[in-house]
């Protein structure tokens, strides 16, 4: 393939749509975690967990190379990570309310 700037833009086009793709999987998958969380879990408190595990998803793919964003392995790493996260955060807020 010759290099070429429409070459180049339509595969920067192609990882923006595979880094948005990726994004809107761990978000359906962060809403699915959030779905099971106890019922004593307020929605404020899932909203807060959702924004701050979607930023830092949106943190580690901004980190990632083009190479990294197609790799289904880096994809599967990352999106395990924001999921392991979410349980976690959800499991603090869960302990500060039985504190409080």
């Amino acid at each position: 393939m010759v290099h070429t700037w429409e070459t180049e833009g339509r595969s920067r086009d192609r990882t923006t749509r595979g880094l948005a793709n990726g994004r809107s999987d761990v978000e359906q998958e962060i809403d699915d975690v959030l779905a099971w969380a106890p019922d004593n879990l307020t929605e404020k408190e899932r909203k807060a967990v959702r924004d701050e595990v979607i930023a830092q998803t949106r943190h580690v793919t901004d980190a990632l190379t083009t190479e990294e964003l197609q790799n289904e392995g880096a994809r599967r790493a990352y999106t395990c990570g924001a999921l392991a996260t979410t349980r976690q955060l959800i499991n603090f807020r869960l302990a500060q309310t039985k504190r409080d």
